[in-house]
């Protein structure tokens, strides 16, 4: 008899719901660092891991711009957190593995990943303003090793919980722009592989595109395959005040 339940795999595995899964060992004993994240984590796979920790502090500072924006407008981190409350359980669903974490704990890890990826997305779509002194930009080999760490298998979070934030935090500027979450996405992957402006145009609704997956199979290394990520360095002067 089995005396106690799987405590990595979850039922919810062998679900459409499931998405991000831990990369194969027979993968990893070829070469695994190729598959763990640098200097970003997302996600919990890798979360609190020591190599990702300076990125990490930088988050705490992305998000504390974000709420500078949305605190005069009434939205403060309560409500950020409230807002993915709902969406918990299905955000947890996407994993293959159990995540020992708390709901506070979790959904902490959820708006502060999903903050930073929204901000960054931003900056680079010129609709937000990089900060003088932002180490994102100024050390110019920052940002390709950013852009790798996105489009790793196992450093995700769902789609859905960056499509809650971005709408939930798009001002009224901002909805002007008409910049949708899937166009800031592509545009931050072809500054790494340049592709003519109507390519990029035609494919900026790529969320309506990837339900056909599945509504909730949805993360945002699948919005990176449609530009192939190369190092090219980015000017750090490029999108400063």
């Amino acid at each position: 008899m089995i005396s106690e339940p799987p405590k990595l795999l979850r039922n919810a595995a062998g679900k459409p719901s499931c998405c991000i899964f831990r990369v194969p060992q027979s993968l990893l004993e070829i070469n695994g660092k190729s598959y763990n994240p640098h200097i970003v984590s997302i996600g919990p796979y890798h979360r609190g891991e020591p190599r990702v920790k300076m990125i990490e502090e930088h988050k705490w500072k992305y998000l504390g711009s974000l709420l500078a924006r949305t605190e005069p407008k009434g939205l403060s981190l309560k409500d950020y957190l409230k807002a993915l409350e709902p969406l918990e359980q299905q955000a947890r669903e996407c994993y293959s593995e159990r995540i020992d974490l708390t709901t506070e704990e979790f959904l902490e890890m959820l708006v502060l990943d999903g903050c930073f990826i929204i901000e960054l997305l931003r900056k680079f779509g010129l609709l937000v303003r990089f900060e003088r002194d932002d180490p994102l930009v100024n050390m110019v080999w920052i940002i390709p090793f950013l852009v790798r760490d996105f489009v790793r298998l196992e450093n995700q979070i769902p789609y859905f919980v960056l499509q809650a934030l971005f709408d939930l935090t798009t001002t009224e500027e901002h909805k002007e722009n008409g910049k949708s979450l899937s166009l800031l996405a592509l545009e931050f992957f072809n500054n790494h592989m340049q592709r003519p402006d109507h390519v990029i145009q035609k494919h900026h609704n790529l969320t309506g595109k990837l339900s056909n997956f599945n509504d909730i199979s949805k993360t945002f290394f699948e919005i990176s395959l449609f530009c192939f990520v190369t190092s090219k360095v980015i000017e750090p002067l490029t999108y400063l005040n």
